[in-house]
């Protein structure tokens, strides 16, 4: 019941909150935003049109006023997350373009690690995609990479990258970089030394590291180094 002060109150601004049933108002913006987070932060696997209507608080129905199917859904994130991620200037040495590239794509997937699950398990059609292997085939060629070669050593520099960066997100990422070395160092001191020379040995130092900066540079260098210069 209303008291006396209610009664000469002045009226307050309108309720800016949502009435209870009314629906969300979303924009693609927000669908794409809300499924990359779901992704990053339970799997891209567990990214299904129900669970993300849920998160967003409408019905599944909803969604497909906003995209037509999950593949759409799928390009419409991988649009979003290629967004920031390009192509260097070349400066006449394709190899360090390549790494830098690589090293780039690993930022951007170690940020958002949805990215590198969009390219290992789903189809990707979108421009970014083609645009970017259409320039980095082209700077192999002039730099006296045959097609072939070239197109070997982009997917087999993309492949190390997606694996390197799966590897490391819930190692060094979901934790940090000093408390894995540390599960390295209590695994082999619980070893025999006669049993695990090596282990226990010289390869101690470097086994803690094999989820890090250093690793991936190690291995990205002998990939791009493998490659020859042979036109086809």
């Amino acid at each position: 019941m209303p008291t006396n002060a209610d009664a000469g109150a002045e009226p307050g601004p309108p309720s800016t909150a949502r009435r209870a049933g009314r629906p969300r108002r979303l924009t693609i913006d927000t669908v794409v935003n809300e499924a990359i987070r779901h992704a990053d932060e339970q799997g891209l696997t567990e990214l299904t049109m129900p669970r993300l209507a849920r998160r967003l608080g409408v019905g599944t129905m909803t969604l497909y006023g906003y995209v037509a199917s999950k593949q759409e859904l799928v390009d419409q994130m991988a649009s979003a997350l290629f967004a920031d991620l390009t192509v260097p200037d070349s400066g006449d040495d394709w190899r360090h373009q390549v790494s830098e590239y690589f090293r780039r794509f690993r930022k951007a997937a170690l940020a958002h690690p949805s990215l590198a699950g969009l390219l290992a398990n789903g189809r990707v059609t979108i421009p970014a995609v083609f645009d970017h292997l259409e320039t980095l085939l082209g700077a192999m060629r002039a730099g006296g990479l045959g097609t072939e070669d070239a197109v070997r050593l982009f997917y087999s520099s993309l492949c190390f990258t997606i694996g390197e960066v799966q590897w490391e997100v819930p190692r060094t990422h979901a934790q940090s970089p000093a408390a894995y070395a540390q599960q390295w160092h209590d695994l082999l001191a619980a070893l025999d030394p006669r049993a695990y020379p090596l282990l226990t040995g010289p390869a101690a130092a470097h086994l803690g590291t094999v989820s890090s900066d250093e690793q991936f540079e190690w291995g990205l260098a002998r990939i791009i180094a493998t490659a020859g210069p042979h036109r086809v």
